[in-house]
């Protein structure tokens, strides 16, 4: 009874008056606020088809006095919020644990049951959840479990019971504990549903940015949407095929077996020289692209196409203003229209399947194959590599933009060979500070490969893998 008694003032303390975490690394008292007041229930169910993400889930731990994030995947079941707890009292794995991570909450503690309606999720443990701690690693025990579940659209705060006897009278959310909180905090920004798209799921999609409107070409389907009127159309296709699309400016062209330019209508253009590239780039002059066959550029002023010397070798891509940098495995190299191909210095490590980003000073490269946690950054400047803060989660299959300030990754998977799982939220990183932040979790399923665009203020994200025809908007609140 007195621990039930401790840990009901602490829960107290955090949701009516605000835990001052005093002498906790910052020598001074910060008041965490009120939290979240929910109505009260008058009916309670077990949280149903709440996931973000489709085959991942946020459990948090504790490392140095401070929240940390940990994925976990987990069987299809519509009990997510039981999934997540259990995930929670199962503890960090054996390599999470050797990185310094641990649980609070005592091991044997028991998930005794689970109930949420109207925003507040009310759970019961066993009488171990309570045991033999500090005030501190009680606090830690309790922000674990708000942390973890707060994670669903359907939670904002938690009530906490011991072996059926209510700990405290009164939710309590995350704003309970933010200063246990992890140092990297979500990037500020709000997200939006997309309207329904006048398309299906689309295989081999593609998409540009026009200035004013995402294109989206599949084999068999093409549509436009437009964030200033919120609004989908659809439009005439060219033939059936897998194209690579670009802009140049005054027209969409769609290159694969052959080539065609839209500006309200497609029509076809001279025979390429080079058939269904796997890299393209537009120069401000010319769409240069490059397939195992060899190279090709075309020409809008002249509708004319010539062919350019061979790729050393395919991989990632993107252009900076001058050169086109290609990167795969540990090669890098440049294309220069005019002077043709060179070797740049080798990558810090290999890295195939990686999105490559120009930042305006370096390309930065980032994800890949088996979801690596290390990025890179390649100055031409200085003709030079160097490796980026780690991410919280590597990705592989994600979408990627550059808002003029910051990286933004969405989607894709992360994890490990055997044990990949589809994050719940995106990640953002800024090179001048060498820093990720994670996003606010978008009201979508996680998916691979959406397409994705930068208008300028805010990150689109639509369709992806397996069969997904749903998107969203995210603007952050200073891009």
């Amino acid at each position: 009874m007195k621990t039930i008694l401790g840990l009901a003032a602490l829960v107290l303390a955090a949701g009516t008056f605000g835990y001052l975490a005093a002498g906790w690394g910052s020598g001074k008292a910060v008041s965490l606020g009120l939290p979240p007041s929910p109505a009260a229930s008058t009916q309670a169910t077990q949280a149903s088809g709440t996931l973000p993400s489709g085959r991942a889930l946020e459990v948090w731990f504790a490392r140095g006095g401070r929240l940390v994030e940990a994925l976990r995947t987990h069987a299809p079941t519509r009990q997510v919020a039981t999934a997540a707890v259990k995930a929670l009292l199962s503890g960090p794995s054996r390599s999470e644990r050797s990185a310094g991570i641990r649980s609070e909450i005592p091991g044997g503690t028991r998930l005794l049951g689970i109930a949420i309606a109207n925003g507040v999720a009310r759970v019961d443990f066993s009488s171990e959840y309570e045991s033999g701690a500090s005030s501190r690693s009680l606090q830690l025990r309790l922000a674990q479990v708000v942390y973890t579940l707060t994670q669903f659209p359907t939670v904002s705060a938690v009530r906490f019971s011991v072996d059926g006897t209510a700990v405290n009278d009164r939710a309590v959310g995350r704003s309970a504990y933010k200063g246990l909180a992890a140092e990297a905090a979500p990037l500020a920004g709000t997200w939006k549903l997309l309207p329904e798209a006048p398309i299906a799921a689309q295989v081999d999609r593609t998409s540009v940015w026009t200035g004013r409107e995402l294109l989206v070409l599949g084999r068999h389907a093409f549509a436009a949407y437009e964030p200033r009127r919120n609004a989908w159309h659809r439009l005439a296709p060219p033939p059936a095929g897998r194209y690579r699309l670009a802009w140049t400016g005054k027209q969409a062209v769609a290159w694969g077996r052959r080539a065609y330019a839209y500006d309200g209508s497609w029509r076809p253009l001279p025979k390429a020289p080079v058939t269904e590239p796997a890299i393209v780039a537009w120069t401000g002059r010319e769409l240069i692209g490059w397939s195992r066959s060899g190279g090709a550029a075309y020409r809008p002023a002249t509708n004319k196409w010539r062919t350019l010397p061979p790729a050393p070798f395919l991989g990632s891509s993107a252009w900076t203003g001058r050169d086109l940098i290609v990167a795969a495995g540990s090669r890098a190299a440049a294309f220069a229209p005019g002077s043709g191909w060179r070797e740049l210095p080798a990558l810090p490590e290999p890295r195939d399947g990686a999105s490559a980003v120009w930042d305006g000073s370096e390309l930065l490269v980032v994800g890949g194959n088996g979801a690596p946690t290390a990025g890179f950054a390649y100055d031409p400047k200085a003709d030079t590599w160097r490796r980026l803060a780690l991410m919280d989660s590597g990705r592989a299959r994600a979408a990627a933009v550059w808002t003029g300030t910051r990286l933004l990754i969405w989607g894709g998977e992360t994890g490990k060979p055997g044990a990949f799982g589809t994050p719940p939220h995106g990640l953002a990183y800024d090179p001048r500070a060498d820093r990720w932040s994670p996003l606010p979790q978008a009201p979508l399923r996680g998916r691979l490969e959406p397409v994705a665009a930068w208008t300028g203020r805010s990150l689109i994200v639509w369709g992806g893998d397996p069969g997904f025809a749903d998107g969203a908007i995210f603007t952050p609140q200073h891009p």
